[in-house]
């Protein structure tokens, strides 16, 4: 366990290094803030392009086009309290008609529900742009998910108890993706830079230990990993791998670039070379990320996140299935969830209770709390049932994915990018936290 000093100070050194960026920037010229903030850009640094940015725009009278740049890479790194300040003045000007809804959505990510609300009316009030039947529906769903909160908070959870994994595991750069292989095993990604590396940690008693590479997979693994899942039976390992590597640490950990789902199999001799599923999974000009995989009734199930055509928008969920009996990693064609469970949005993030046929994910276009809130819905018969916001303390006015049951079904692990008790200020990092049933 690392103790509590070094943690602090690891996090004071950071913003010690951070306060020093910002003093120079203020003592640069307004051509070389510009010049610098598109380089720190381009090399996909958006918090440092950002604070120039806004330097810039405010040296320059407020001038909304540069506030509303140091807005977009605000909201990117998701520092919710900047993106706001300088939406602010942005949505000012008739140039930038989204921007009133990107505050209203930056406060409401800062748990500021009744002055959201309140945006978001008037930006669909206001709003006279392009789809504006559509901008609309996002304004009254939002809506929707700031009135939820005081019924949520009146119906949470008490017997649950929810704490970050903050002994050696938490650090300031993104952890996300927990994979519990046993309730004493867990692992998980680590975003540094623009690539992930999948780690292991072990816990004896209630301390885990220092977590290391999982250096006994495949060295093609690690390269552009992004998030993946054993299989029930430990006996293959299904993941995503990413062409543009891992945005975590410039747009959190489920950020969408093109990606494709591989499967490795446990052999006598270790892990074999990484296999790529069928082309009718991995289509072509699309992505397929996010793999979770279940086994009932002598079926495999594969469940994964794509932005193929034919779905509802953004990131939908499907399904497709095996026999657990087959050699073969031939899975059946890849079924859509349905209108019910996928939205105009974002969904990711499955994970199949096949005891109990629930589904949880996470979603950006079903009411929520903040961003991301993670929800759970029943499959009866052949359909599924309208989804349920998971409450507190799982969801927050963070970004909440990556739910995962133990293997006990004592607890789960999730991923979130809340801000935690006395030692997280910000929200620009994701970290894992663990929730137990009392």
């Amino acid at each position: 366990m690392i103790p509590l000093f070094f943690r602090m100070r690891k996090r004071y050194i950071l913003l010690l290094s951070v306060i020093f960026f910002v003093d120079s920037a203020k003592a640069q010229p307004l051509p070389t803030l510009l010049k610098n903030a598109e380089r720190e850009s381009k090399a996909g640094h958006f918090l440092r392009a950002a604070e120039l940015w806004e330097r810039a725009g405010r040296l320059k009278n407020s001038d909304p086009t540069l506030l509303h740049q140091a807005a977009e890479a605000y909201a990117r790194v998701r520092d919710y309290l900047s993106a706001a300040d300088c939406y602010r003045v942005a949505m000012m000007d008739a140039r930038f008609p989204l921007a009133p809804l990107r505050y209203a959505r930056a406060l409401k990510q800062q748990g500021r529900y009744e002055e959201a609300a309140q945006a978001f009316e008037t930006f669909a009030r206001q709003y006279r742009g392009e789809y504006k039947a559509v901008m609309i529906t996002v304004a009254e769903n939002e809506i929707a998910g700031c009135l939820m909160v005081s019924q949520i908070i009146e119906n949470k959870d008490t017997t649950e108890i929810l704490r970050p994994l903050l002994d050696s595991i938490n650090t300031v750069e993104n952890e996300f993706a927990p994979i519990p292989f046993s309730d004493q095993l867990l692992y998980f990604s680590l975003a540094s830079e623009r690539r992930a590396k999948l780690m292991r940690a072990k816990r004896k008693a209630e301390l885990w230990s220092q977590p290391v590479e999982a250096k006994s997979l495949p060295e093609e693994v690690s390269s552009k990993f992004r998030s993946g899942c054993f299989s029930p039976d430990g006996s293959r390992f299904y993941y995503a791998q990413c062409e543009e590597g891992c945005l975590a640490p410039s747009g959190g950990s489920v950020s969408s670039a093109p990606c494709v789902i591989f499967c490795i199999r446990r052999t006598e001799e270790g892990w074999a070379a990484p296999e790529r599923l069928r082309s009718y999974i991995n289509f072509e000009a699309s992505t397929a990320m996010f793999p979770h995989v279940a086994q009932a009734e002598g079926m495999e199930y594969l469940f994964f996140a794509s932005d193929r055509v034919g779905g509802y928008g953004g990131l939908d969920l499907y399904v497709c299935e095996r026999p657990l009996d087959s050699e073969e990693l031939d899975f059946s064609f890849p079924q859509n969830l349905g209108k019910i469970v996928n939205t105009g949005a974002d969904e990711v993030t499955p994970f199949y209770q096949s005891d109990t046929k629930t589904l949880w994910f996470s979603s950006l276009g079903h009411p929520s709390l903040g961003g991301f809130d993670i929800f759970k819905t029943e499959k009866i018969d052949l359909a599924w049932s309208r989804p349920r916001n998971a409450g507190l303390p799982f969801n927050s006015p963070a970004d909440d994915y990556f739910f995962v049951l133990k293997k006990s079904a004592e607890g789960a692990f999730f991923s979130s990018n809340r801000r935690g008790e006395s030692i997280k200020a910000t929200t620009t990092d994701d970290d894992i936290f663990e929730m137990n049933w009392r």
